[in-house]
């Protein structure tokens, strides 16, 4: 038995298709299945209902999308390097769009419908989130990315796995089951169901109505993180939160310890900055005041002493002038009493006649009494002989 290397069998393979005339310059169609350029080559999968065939194509210009029926032209070609076998097409052309596309529109059209994606039944992701429950498979890179991100963000973060299956004929049921067991877990903040890129046909479990209805219902955040960020599954609307890779997600679910450090200081920093500007405030405000209200006392003050001088003055002018009028008054009454002044009445030859010291009258004076009269310079002693009245009208 003759004894191969590598390089020569994949000579012998690589001479065989280049020779093989019915494999130059063929029409290949189908329904692409993933889909990519990097620096004008486009890396695409071509498939139909049993197989899929590899593709790229050099200087690619136009962007399709997956589930596209497209129409190449081109030749197979083996590269021994790789040993790959890959269809090199030199024109695609789209020819409408494939069927498991077409069901997947249709299913997100009736689930919309229904208001399974409405962004007002979607529940807000916690600001601060202490653990995590993740849907994926174990065994996965994607498992690994979410720890390693999220606990270099947040070393004390909780992480919860559900093993499932994120491909094939199991994946659906598994899927449900970690969202349900999340779901009932009082431990768990937040649920990421997470896997990595794929073709369409790696995603179909995420485009699945049962599913989509049970992470409608979910009482969780819940947060889709499949594929890259160009793929798009049902789960994606339906979830609170999309996230373009599982990557992402992790970011999108964990604060940065030195970053929430940072920013605690920052807002310490701000409110010391704000207190003593406030007290600053305040007692610029409170001299004020006492300026101010230092200056409304003065001028109180100064009023209440211009109002006190003023009655002052009104008093001493009234006391002034009650004085005057009680002199001019006395004065008058010092006047009369002078003219009433018996001695006065005497110097004009006027008499003062009394008994027993009292006034005499018609009533207190009888015959016989002893009166007394006063002159200006004599007091004489008299015997009352004759008494009768005077009647002033006849003299």
């Amino acid at each position: 038995m003759k004894v191969f290397t590598v390089s020569q069998i994949n000579r012998i393979i690589k001479n065989l298709i280049d020779n093989e005339v019915i494999l130059e310059d063929i029409m290949i169609t189908g329904e692409l299945s993933s889909f990519s350029i990097s620096r004008q080559i486009a890396y695409f999968t071509l498939k139909d209902n049993d197989n899929l065939l590899s593709c790229i194509q050099f200087n690619a210009k136009q962007e399709f999308k997956i589930g596209d029926m497209v129409q190449c032209r081109g030749n197979i070609k083996y590269y021994p390097k790789g040993g790959k076998l890959s269809f090199s097409a030199l024109t695609i052309e789209s020819c409408g769009q494939g069927e498991l596309y077409q069901q997947f529109l249709k299913m997100k059209q009736k689930l919309e419908e229904e208001g399974l994606f409405d962004e007002k039944n979607k529940i807000p992701i916690p600001n601060f989130i202490n653990s995590i429950g993740v849907v994926t498979s174990k065994t996965g890179a994607v498992l690994q990315d979410i720890k390693n991100i999220a606990f270099r963000r947040n070393p004390n973060i909780d992480i919860y796995v559900y093993d499932a299956q994120v491909q094939g004929n199991l994946a659906v049921q598994q899927i449900i089951e970690g969202i349900t067991y999340f779901d009932n877990m009082t431990d768990v903040d937040v649920i990421i169901v997470a896997r990595g890129g794929g073709s369409i046909e790696d995603l179909m479990p995420f485009n699945d109505e049962e599913l989509a209805r049970i992470a409608y219902i979910c009482n969780k955040p819940l947060i889709s993180a499949v594929g890259h960020e160009t793929d798009y599954t049902i789960l994606d609307f339906v979830a609170d939160l999309r996230a373009p890779t599982p990557s992402a997600a992790a970011e999108l679910v964990t604060f940065d310890n030195v970053e929430l450090i940072k920013h605690i200081k920052d807002l310490q920093s701000s409110i010391f900055t704000s207190i003593n500007n406030q007290i600053i405030d305040l007692d610029t405000n409170i001299n004020y005041n006492i300026l101010n209200i230092e200056r409304v006392l003065n001028e109180k003050i100064n009023d209440e002493i211009l109002f006190i001088n003023d009655l002052i003055n009104n008093i001493e002018h009234k006391l002034d002038k009650n004085i005057d009028t009680t002199i001019y008054r006395v004065n008058i009454a010092l006047n009369t009493l002078d003219k009433l002044n018996p001695s006065k009445l005497l110097q004009s030859g006027y008499a003062h006649v009394m008994k027993d010291n009292l006034p005499i009258n018609f009533e207190n004076i009888n015959i016989g009494d002893t009166i007394c009269t006063i002159t200006k310079d004599m007091k004489l002693s008299s015997i009352v002989t004759k008494k009768e009245k005077y009647d002033r009208a006849k003299y």
